[in-house]
């Protein structure tokens, strides 16, 4: 049966507590300002109506979780020593001194009990009172990923068939060494099989995940976050996750770096209406071929070449790469008077011409001019510390530099409460800025709360 968090704020324990408590502490504001109420209809279908002692209430659980968070405290048993002895930690509990703090079996327990959709919609109703506060009104997206170390070692890592022996690699010595070669498609680590190998400059190698962020461009309110393995590309989740927030936020422009910048991405996000602020990703948007230097002329109704000597050049089929190949008949090019002069390119050891175009090479054309734009290399320059930034917070003071547990699921959970840890602080920013401060400029755009901005100088009206 679930348990029901008692309020305390008339008991004598309670009010002494309460006095310690100073009104800048961060979590009085909190308090103050966020609404935790929602919790316990949240965790309702995970409770028998009417059997069984009560529970540990969850909204408790969730103050004990979020300060875990807010503060860095990665360790569940070292949450709960804290919370043992630490006042300001117990008043935002709603604990007494006299009160007992959860085992922390208990928390791990529930965590169990709630699984991955619970928290999901935790963190969707903390982003409920963002919106209704203002934080999201920008009509801009930016989304980066980033990859954190597992929960697991190398040397978890296990052949997954039984006829993958281990290589012997001579050294420079001649002295045979045994090291295991292992990657993704033959090996799998038995203490987390959901954690894949993944590498990136400058980092150990080692088994990651990887997080997949969307926040507003203007508040850096986390909007979404989902958790992959860290062998999945970034681009891979992109147009899933902005097509989730399309049916909650309204936005109508993306920014994000050249690791999404696929001819498919920007021109499905383009079909749809949507303003994209991506450079191109050298090695997908391929080279775009001029042909007009090898005296060629295109006809899109047809989707074909024609070269100075009015032969056609008719296309093949897509190939991996998105390119298509556009040949001439070696016919043709046999009995071409001006075959010696001739600027189109000839196939190898053939003696046919043809040139290779992207399928989308027009898109490209037009992102390389939008590229050299103000307007589109200052939407970088502000990614650059607002989505890094965010990544920053996230991984160095929101406990998302590591995996805390093992499997996807556990990760999913980690990631939902670091970034409900963010969006609260973003939260009581702007609800502090609100209430005690009036500009006297008017419709100045603000970084800060999106409609004013605050300067050292005007008159603060408390």
């Amino acid at each position: 049966m679930q348990g029901q968090l008692i309020k305390k704020t008339n008991q004598d324990d309670f009010l002494l507590l309460d006095k310690l408590i100073p009104k800048t502490h961060l979590l009085r504001k909190i308090n103050n300002h966020v609404d935790f109420s929602f919790v316990a209809k949240l965790a309702e279908p995970c409770y028998s109506p009417n059997n069984g002692r009560p529970s540990i209430s969850p909204e408790l659980y969730f103050r004990m979780i979020l300060i875990g968070y807010l503060y860095s405290i990665k360790s569940t048993r070292k949450l709960v020593e804290h919370i043992h002895y630490n006042i300001s930690y117990r008043w935002f509990c709603g604990l007494t001194l006299n009160d007992l703090v959860p085992h922390h079996a208990s928390l791990s327990r529930i965590k169990k009990r709630y699984k991955v959709v619970i928290f999901e919609r935790f963190f969707e109703s903390i982003l409920k009172q963002c919106q209704s506060a203002g934080l999201i009104n920008s009509q801009s997206v930016m989304t980066d990923s980033t990859l954190f170390q597992a929960n697991a070692s190398l040397n978890s890592m296990k052949p997954m068939s039984k006829d993958i022996s281990v290589n012997k690699k001579p050294s420079k010595e001649g002295i045979s060494q045994d090291k295991w070669h292992i990657s993704n498609k033959t090996h799998r680590s038995r203490t987390d099989p959901d954690a894949t190998l993944a590498f990136k400059a400058g980092a150990l190698r080692g088994l990651k995940y990887k997080a997949h962020v969307c926040c507003d461009t203007d508040s850096r309110v986390i909007t979404s976050i989902i958790i992959t393995t860290g062998s999945v590309h970034d681009s891979q989740p992109y147009l899933m996750q902005l097509k989730h927030l399309k049916n909650k936020y309204f936005f109508n422009e993306t920014i994000a770096d050249r690791a999404y910048g696929s001819g498919d991405i920007i021109g499905s996000l383009s079909e749809v209406g949507i303003r994209t602020f991506i450079p191109l990703f050298t090695t997908r948007s391929g080279k775009i071929t001029d042909a007009e230097a090898h005296g060629l002329t295109y006809n899109p109704k047809i989707n074909s070449y024609q070269c100075s000597a009015k032969v056609e050049l008719k296309g093949s089929k897509v190939n991996s790469l998105g390119y298509i190949t556009y040949r001439t008949r070696a016919k043709d090019c046999r009995e071409c008077p001006i075959k010696a002069s001739c600027k189109v390119p000839q196939m190898k050891n053939r003696e046919i011409r043809g040139i290779a175009r992207h399928v989308h090479a027009d898109l490209f054309r037009k992102i390389n001019t939008q590229m050299e734009t103000e307007e589109f290399k200052q939407k970088l320059r502000e990614r650059l510390w607002k989505i890094e930034g965010v990544m920053n917070e996230l991984k160095n003071y929101h406990c998302l530099s590591k995996a805390q547990f093992r499997g996807i699921d556990n990760t999913q959970i980690q990631a939902y409460m670091a970034a409900t840890a963010i969006n609260i602080k973003r939260l009581i920013i702007l609800l502090l800025a609100l209430r005690r401060c009036l500009v006297l400029a008017k419709n100045v755009p603000c970084f800060t709360t999106g409609r004013y901005l605050l300067y050292p100088k005007h008159r603060l009206i408390k």
